[in-house]
């Protein structure tokens, strides 16, 4: 069992110029408007109602990779495949963006990275957000499905929102004796009840989420399932799914959830690694900073060598 403490081992590095630069960037930006306050959350999930966001692949893709796009139990799924090699394995990722948004170009960037330099096949299934009838008592149950039908090696793995799902389907598949052989998480939400008295005291250097907006956006994800030890993830049992990979970074209104999660599962023997970065944001690895780019070659290493292990 390979792990990282999520107190971290000595002394915390000091982030890159850009690392650093990146939390100014994002208030300028003001990334966290639409998560400011309940009524923000409300009135973005009203926008995106009113002006759905498209759910395609984009037009042009990295030399070397193609894309075939199904509509699957209603979904519309993407997947990205190298040209002139069979691929060792299939990565299934979902996306984050609060269950209200769609893939961004930052999702798109790192599933076709993932399959040209890791030579896998990537899905990635556009499921329904919160506000055309998604919800995790629907959504989880079809992630696993679509994982059970997957031939060879699979990898399961979710940025934020994504995360959530991913671990939800990563459990529910080991519960019925289909565990994975790879679940990685980026930023994940864990814990959809949020009451983990650390959070307020991440907020004040969170410039990006909102704990509570948050709170509205996991209500309407997890409905009456708060204490449900898959839809909440952050309850369930990591032992059972096998290898399991995790990314947060420590200005991130997820992280103090994440640590306590990773913490337990460390304690009750999971086969997990974890990889916390000092200073950095949310989503940190779909960053464009120099620990973004180390972390994003470390999840490409780690999809070779869980599909290879599984070749094996």
């Amino acid at each position: 069992m390979t792990t990282k403490q999520p107190e971290g081992a000595g002394t915390p590095s000091r982030p890159s110029l850009a690392g650093r630069l990146m939390p100014t960037i994002m208030r300028l930006r003001r990334s966290n408007k639409n998560h400011r306050s309940r009524d923000h959350v409300r009135r973005h999930i009203e926008y995106r109602r009113a002006r759905p966001e498209p759910t395609r692949a984009p037009q042009r893709l990295k030399k070397g990779l193609s894309v075939s796009s199904v509509y699957d139990d209603g979904w519309h799924v993407h997947t990205i495949t190298p040209s002139g090699t069979e691929p060792q394995g299939t990565v299934v990722h979902l996306h984050g963006g609060s269950w209200i948004d769609e893939a961004a170009s930052a999702h798109w960037k790192l599933v076709q990275k993932i399959a040209a330099e890791a030579a896998v096949r990537v899905v990635l299934p556009a499921y329904p957000l919160v506000h055309t009838g998604g919800s995790a008592e629907t959504v989880v149950p079809v992630v696993a499905r679509l994982c059970e039908r997957i031939d060879g090696p699979t990898a399961l793995m979710g940025d934020s929102a994504g995360g959530t799902i991913a671990l939800s389907a990563s459990l529910l598949l080991a519960q019925r004796g289909h565990p994975v052989d790879l679940t990685l998480l980026i930023s994940p939400a864990l814990d959809m009840r949020m009451a983990n008295p650390e959070i307020d005291e991440i907020q004040p250097v969170d410039p990006w989420l909102v704990k509570k907006g948050q709170l509205l956006l996991t209500e309407l994800w997890i409905g009456e399932h708060g204490e449900d030890p898959i839809l909440n993830p952050f309850l369930g049992d990591a032992r059972g799914i096998g290898r399991l990979i995790v990314f947060s970074g420590t200005r991130d209104l997820l992280n103090p959830d994440t640590r306590l999660f990773v913490q337990r599962a460390m304690d009750e023997g999971a086969d997990i690694e974890y990889h916390e970065q000092h200073g950095h944001l949310h989503v940190y690895p779909l960053l464009p900073t120099p620990e973004g780019r180390e972390a994003r070659r470390s999840i490409v290493m780690a999809i070779r060598h869980a599909v290879a292990s599984d070749r094996r």
